[in-house]
């Protein structure tokens, strides 16, 4: 975003009977969120840190540990940890499913661990059970979501939805993390009324963008295929093959 946007905004906001005293005050806050258009994901190698939370930053921290490279898992179940509602947390958990297909031989998405847990009579959260998952269902990796945040703003001239996901794989014999990967992402829609006549246009954006049944679905999308960069396409590969180290440029969508 232009760097002189801001200033222009507020002189053209000034005296205006729409904006009442105070409002100028908070318009620096809120204008680069209406710039989300201008972002580019940049992807940061390194634990994932909970500070890259912020919607306003298209970030992606994420960790590839050595032992990926030299035992990379042939399967993995997807286990979801989250007090998220449960639409909200199927959503991820079918995306994870939809890209982690693309890069392992075999996944065991979340309903169907659900199922095999009631059959076996297991828990997956107990680290003995999960060994007997792994050895029953030959899958020696899981793939841990934990939805932190799910943003869903409305101020009737803007809103704003948004997830802060991390994901987690671990090999279950050990319970040592092979790759980490935290991102938030969102989208937001209205703007600030500079005449009379922004005011319907950015109230009815703001309504459409919190009335769309798939915005959550296409968010958690997003969120996933991003963080899905980072892993590393073994589906070709034997187990316990070496593989070559992905190299992620800055900006990579």
């Amino acid at each position: 975003m232009a760097g002189h946007a801001v200033p222009a905004v507020i002189r053209a906001g000034a005296g205006n009977p729409l904006w009442p005293d105070g409002f100028l005050r908070v318009v620096v806050l809120l204008v680069p969120a209406f710039g989300g258009g201008c972002l580019q994901t940049t992807y940061h190698t390194g634990a994932p840190k909970a500070e890259s939370d912020s919607f306003l930053e298209r970030r992606v921290d994420y960790r590839l540990a050595n032992a990926f490279y030299t035992e990379a898992p042939v399967c993995a179940a997807i286990v979801t940890k989250t007090t998220a509602p449960r639409a909200i947390s199927r959503l991820v958990e079918d995306a994870v499913e939809r890209h982690l297909a693309i890069r392992l031989p075999r996944v065991i998405g979340g309903a169907r661990l659900r199922r095999m847990e009631a059959r076996l009579g297991l828990d997956i959260m107990a680290v003995s059970d999960r060994r007997v998952f792994a050895r029953e269902a030959r899958c020696g990796a899981l793939v841990e979501i934990h939805l932190s945040q799910v943003q869903d703003d409305y101020m009737v001239l803007w809103a704003r939805r948004g997830l802060t996901v991390s994901l987690t794989m671990r090999r279950i014999a050990d319970g040592e993390i092979l790759w980490q990967a935290h991102h938030a992402a969102g989208r937001s829609d209205g703007g600030l009324p500079i005449s009379i006549i922004d005011v319907p246009v950015s109230a009815a954006r703001a309504g459409l963008m919190t009335k769309d049944p798939e915005m959550f679905a296409s968010i958690a999308d997003d969120a996933v295929r991003r963080m899905m960069k980072t892993l590393p396409d073994v589906r070709g590969e034997r187990a316990g093959a070496n593989l070559k180290r992905i190299s992620l440029p800055s900006g990579a969508r």
